[in-house]
């Protein structure tokens, strides 16, 4: 029998995040919940971002270029959504800046447009202090987990301490070579339904055992 009840759950763990980047025509307005920006290489292949993975990665052997990119979790003022926003080097400088200037960047109230209001246009953030006696910020979680979620990578082959160097983001470490878990049933409908995303070729079955 179904098990209902009327509050929704408070910790999702590293689902139900959307990655999102500056839209075209109307700016991106929200209060950063990260300490800090997180920052990593990225390809761009088979109409997917993925990170790269030198030195042992498929998209540098094959040529395909990377650009760097950076990430915070960011609460928007619109939907109370919570939410993880990319942006490229050059446009990340202010927040860079913001952090350099005041220790941290949560609590920042940013906002990050586009300046000729086009889907390729040149983003422009700004970002200030926020008065967060109106404002209660969510937990600040780990964005380099939340993104190797949404790229796919195994939670076991993730490892990360609780120090936090200069970027490159030295404490979070991934080890392809550990076996994938799948535990559970619908862990294992995620990962076949992932995987074939991935892949894109079509095929469905696809046994995630590996057996």
């Amino acid at each position: 029998m179904p098990n209902f009840d009327s509050t929704p759950p408070t910790d999702l763990g590293r689902s139900g995040f959307r990655l999102i980047r500056t839209p075209a025509g109307h700016p991106l307005v929200g209060h950063i919940i990260s300490e800090n920006l997180v920052g990593c290489r990225t390809h761009f292949n088979n109409q997917r971002t993925l990170p790269c993975e030198a030195p042992n990665c498929d998209c540098c052997e094959s040529g395909i270029a990377w650009r760097w990119h950076g990430y915070v979790l960011l609460l928007l003022d619109a939907t109370q959504e919570v939410v993880i926003f990319e942006c490229t080097a050059r446009s990340s400088e202010s927040i860079a800046a913001y952090h350099q200037r005041h220790g941290t960047t949560r609590g920042a109230h940013m906002k990050a447009s586009r300046v000729n209001g086009r889907t390729n246009g040149r983003v422009l953030i700004q970002c200030k202090p926020a008065d967060l006696q109106k404002i209660s910020l969510p937990p600040a979680l780990h964005v380099e987990k939340l993104l190797c979620h949404i790229w796919n990578i195994p939670e076991n082959q993730v490892s990360q301490s609780d120090q936090k160097p200069r970027p490159p983001f030295a404490d979070t470490k991934v080890d392809r070579t550990q076996p994938e878990k799948i535990e559970t049933v619908r862990q294992a409908a995620d990962y076949v339904r992932a995987h074939a995303t991935v892949r894109g070729n079509g095929e469905k079955n696809i046994d995630p055992t590996g057996v």
